[in-house]
Order: structure tokens, then C-alpha cells, then sequence
């Protein structure tokens, strides 16, 4: 009970009041003792009780004091209970005493520990939102990239797409996608297409590099990443003088304009499993430019892409197949049904040409039918050779498997079954050549044959091809005695030239055209 009491009634009250109080009532408890106890002089006693009186203003004013320096001591723990901004809290040192001074210097600390703490976790805040947008905004880009790399089939809209998701996220000097020409180890590789920065577009060419070679240096590069499935990241490129003045003199690409002024570049493999369908390249004109978070970027969009390249390819393949399938089944028609038509035709032919100069010997007037069933044999024989060609174009499969001296005369004798142009040949029976630069030059050649067959109206036509002794390569020539043309000048809807020089730059081929009006036409390819 004066417990309770104590509490409620002194332990409740401010200081003042509880200083007075332990003061005043001791005071009086004495003084009454002494006037009705001791009977001790009145004079006495006043004196105490003045006196302490004056010892409970003096009490009361230390226990004012002592208090409002508290108070400024609890507002100042309230500001940090309720973890408002404190940059405006000023907590004055307290020196009413050394306990108040060291208690008020040690919340001053606490004041400015939390006020460092809370600018730290401001700061921290402010990071953790920059990076989530950007996660956020990487994660978009990333989504999207799938949707658009998911409707898209061609190896072109592929890359464009996957370029330009990547111009969303990542700032660069250029962004440069590369793959090889034909998946075995032979197939050149040439740039499927890039995304340059406008103010580094001045350095390099203005027209499209879209179909151009590898540098050599960066061909390396390349066949390192081909191989071993790995990115590659070179944060500080380096580059003497000397080393850049000689790959300057020795290499001819011009895609390597590319790559001028870079200080930092990174080349990740787009791959499917173990497949690398070809290298995403990236360059940025600051050193160090490529952290871990963007490495991890450039990681995932060269997957996604890879992926998408062999889902592409393999639906390129399906197609193919079909389309191989439907061909045969067309050759095996044409084989069995007009083929063996054309041949009895031809038989027929050359017997009606037989008993016609039969009848000749017995009446000269018969010599017009003579003529007739002689053209009719070579008409026939002409649409024979014809239909032998269609099946080999029909069946890709067979121009692979055949030597070039076989499809060429083929070609030969389409070409002289017509009866108006005499062909000369000289052909190689060998000739060591992969089979995609066999077809080519079978194109090539029966291009040019066809173009002498329908626009020279020659006479004479030489075709020659010769294979060194000793290693691969060789020559071919196809000339005619024509009326030739001007090479610079190519009529309006004639591919052939072109097409004849695309050709021979896929295979890494030296082409070279000589006509002139009325000189006839030559046409020479060096294969190395």
C-alpha cells in the first residue's frame, strides 16, 4: 500500500515537486518535534524552518533545471523514436551537470549515427530502385525480344530484331552480328548485320556492309569462340602502333571500320546447345565498359538469339527437305513418263531420217522430208538433253555427288543439241573441290553457256577446265566467237553478270569478263 502510494503520488510528480517535498516535510517534522517534543525556543525553530525553506527555492530551482534539460532530451529521443528527417535537429550540449553533459553529448552521437545511417539507407533506396527499374526494363526488353525473335523465320529479320532489342537496353559504338556462309569449316564469314552509333557513323563507309567479310585479326577472334563456345570480353584494348599500322596496310575488309576508336568489347557465341550459329559483337568507346551485369545481358540475348537462329535453321531445313522430295518425286515422273516418251520420239526420229534419205536415192524430190526428219531428230535430241538437265536441276543432291566435268557436259550438250553453235571442251576428269564450290561453278558455267545459247549468236564456243597437278583449284574458260557486248554497261532485267560474280566471291573465286562489240566474249575464273 506505500508502495502504490508513493508511486502515485510522489513518483508521478515533476521534479520540483519531489525536490520541495524531501525538503520541506523532513523540515517540519523536526521543527515539530522540537517546539512540542523539546520545547525548544521559538527563535530556534524558525531559524530551521527558514532555513529550510530557502534549501527547498534553492532544490526547486536545481530540480527545474535538471528537468527542462531532460525535456529537451526526451523531445530530441521522441524525433528519433518516430524516425522523421533529423537534419534540422539541433540538440544543444547540456552543462548543468557532468552527468547531463555526458548524457547529452552521447545522444548528440546517436542524433548523428542515425542521421549518417538513414542518408545511407536514403542512398541505398535510391540504388536498389535504379537497378529494379533497370532489371525491370532489361526483363521487358528480354520478353519482347522473345516475342519478336519467335515470329520472325529469316536469318536477316533475326538479327535486326535481336540489334534492335539490344539498342533498347545497352549503349554502344557499334553491335555487329557475324556467321559463317555455309555450316561446315569452309564457308566464309560475313557480317548478317550491325547497329552503329550516329556519331561514330562518320568513321566508317556510308553504304551497307551487310554481306561483307571478316577482318582477318577479328577472324581469329571468331574461329576462338566458334570453337571453344565461350565469350570473350576485352575491357582495355590495347593496340601499338606498329600492330595497328601493319593490320591497317594488310587488311583489306572493310568492316573493320567497325571496330575503329574502340576501347572495350565484348563477343558472346549465339549458340544452340553445342551449335554456334555465330558471334554477337559489341564495342564501346570507354575502357571497362563491360561489367558483370552487362556481360550477363549480353549472355542472355546471345542465347535467346541462338536459339531462335537454329529454330530458324531447322525450319530452313524442313523446308528444303520439302521441297527435295517434291523435286524427285517430279524427276521420277518426268524419268519414267516424258523422258522415255522423248527418247522413243528421238528413235522414231532418226529412223524417218533414215528412210527418208532412202527415198532420196530413188527420188530426188524427197530431199525437203530428208530435211524435216533431220531437224526433227535434232529438235528431239535437243529436248532430250533439255529434259536430262531439268532432272539433274531438280535433284540438287546429284550436282553434289557428280564430278564438274560430268555437269558440265551436260550443260555442253544442251547447249550444242540446239545445232546452230559448234562447242569445243576440254575438261578434267579430277577436280578435289568441295561439293557447295562444285555447284557453284556448275552455275556459273552453265550461266554463261546459256547466255551464248540466247544472246551471242556465235558460232563457236570453247568451255575449258583445268586442275593443277598438285593441290586443288583450277581454271575455267568459256569463250565464243560472238558479237560481244560492253561489260561496264548491263541491259535493264539481266542478272547474269551479277549473279556470275556473286558466285565466284562465295567461293573465293577470281572472276574476270573481256568483251568487246563484234571481239566475241571470254570469261576466266581462278580458283585457289
Amino acid at each position: 500500500m506505500w508502495a502504490r502510494l508513493r508511486r502515485r503520488h510522489f513518483d508521478s510528480r515533476p521534479l520540483v515537486w519531489q525536490f520541495t517535498v524531501v525538503t520541506v516535510l523532513p523540515a517540519l517534522l523536526v521543527a515539530a518535534g522540537l517546539h512540542w517534543g523539546l520545547r525548544v525556543a521559538p527563535e530556534v525553530v524558525w531559524t530551521m524552518l527558514v532555513t529550510a525553506a530557502l534549501c527547498a527555492v534553492v532544490s526547486a530551482a536545481l530540480a527545474h533545471r535538471v528537468g527542462q534539460s531532460l525535456r529537451q532530451l526526451i523531445a530530441a529521443t521522441q524525433l528519433v523514436r518516430r524516425s522523421e528527417p533529423m537534419e534540422d535537429v539541433n540538440l544543444p550540449l547540456q552543462t548543468g551537470s557532468a552527468e547531463l553533459q555526458r548524457a547529452s553529448a552521447g545522444l548528440r552521437r546517436l542524433i548523428e549515427v542515425w542521421r549518417r545511417r538513414q542518408r545511407d539507407l536514403i542512398a541505398q533506396t535510391e540504388s536498389l530502385g535504379r537497378r529494379l527499374a533497370l532489371r525491370t526494363h532489361e526483363l521487358s526488353t528480354l520478353q519482347d525480344l522473345s516475342i519478336g525473335l519467335a515470329s520472325k523465320t529469316e536469318l536477316h529479320e533475326l538479327v535486326a530484331e535481336a540489334l534492335s532489342a539490344l539498342e533498347q537496353t545497352m549503349a554502344y559504338t557499334s553491335a555487329s552480328v557475324w556467321s559463317r556462309t555455309a555450316r561446315d569449316e569452309g564457308g566464309q564469314v560475313v557480317l548478317m548485320g550491325y547497329r552503329q552509333n550516329d556519331d561514330e557513323a562518320g568513321e566508317t563507309p556510308t553504304d551497307d556492309l551487310t554481306g561483307m567479310r571478316l577482318s582477318r585479326a577479328n577472324l581469329q577472334h571468331y574461329e576462338h569462340i566458334e570453337r571453344e563456345g565461350e565469350a570473350i570480353v576485352e575491357n582495355r584494348v590495347r593496340q601499338s602502333l606498329l600492330s595497328w599500322l601493319w593490320s591497317w596496310l594488310s587488311d583489306d575488309a572493310r568492316t573493320s571500320g567497325l571496330y575503329r576508336g574502340t576501347k572495350a568489347w565484348m563477343a558472346v557465341p549465339l549458340k544452340s546447345r553445342e551449335a554456334v550459329m555465330g558471334v554477337l559483337r559489341v564495342d564501346h568507346e570507354e575502357p571497362d565498359f563491360f561489367d558483370a551485369e552487362r556481360v550477363r545481358l549480353l549472355t542472355a540475348v546471345g542465347s535467346q538469339t541462338g536459339l531462335a537462329m537454329r529454330h530458324a535453321q531447322l525450319l530452313s531445313q524442313q523446308k528444303d527437305q520439302a521441297v527435295v522430295a517434291e523435286r524427285n518425286r517430279i524427276a521420277r515422273d518426268l524419268h519414267d513418263a516424258v523422258s522415255q516418251t522423248l527418247f522413243a520420239a528421238n528413235v522414231i526420229a532418226g529412223t524417218l531420217g533414215r528412210l527418208a534419205a532412202r527415198l532420196v536415192e530413188m527420188d530426188p524430190n524427197a530431199g525437203a522430208l530428208q530435211q524435216q526428219a533431220e531437224a526433227l531428230e535434232r529438235l528431239n535430241k535437243g529436248a532430250l538433253s533439255e529434259m536430262r538437265l531439268l532432272m539433274f536441276e531438280l535433284r540438287p543432291d546429284a550436282l553434289q555427288h557428280l564430278p564438274l566435268a560430268e555437269l558440265l557436259q551436260h550443260a555442253i550438250d544442251a547447249l550444242a543439241s540446239r545445232g546452230t553453235i559448234e562447242v569445243s571442251h576440254r575438261l578434267a576428269r579430277e577436280d578435289r573441290l568441295p561439293s557447295a564450290t562444285r555447284v557453284q561453278l556448275y552455275r556459273i558455267a552453265q550461266e554463261a553457256l546459256s547466255n551464248i545459247g540466247r544472246h551471242s549468236g556465235a558460232s563457236h564456243a570453247v568451255i575449258e577446265w583445268i586442275v593443277p597437278e598438285q593441290g586443288v583449284g583450277g581454271r575455267l574458260r568459256i569463250a565464243d566467237d560472238g558479237h560481244g557486248f560492253d561489260p561496264g554497261v548491263s541491259p535493264p532485267g539481266h542478272f547474269g553478270l551479277r549473279n556470275m560474280a556473286e558466285r565466284a566471291a562465295e567461293i573465293g573465286a577470281t572472276w574476270n569478263i573481256t568483251s568487246g562489240p563484234d571481239e566475241g566474249t571470254e570469261i576466266r575464273l581462278e580458283l585457289t
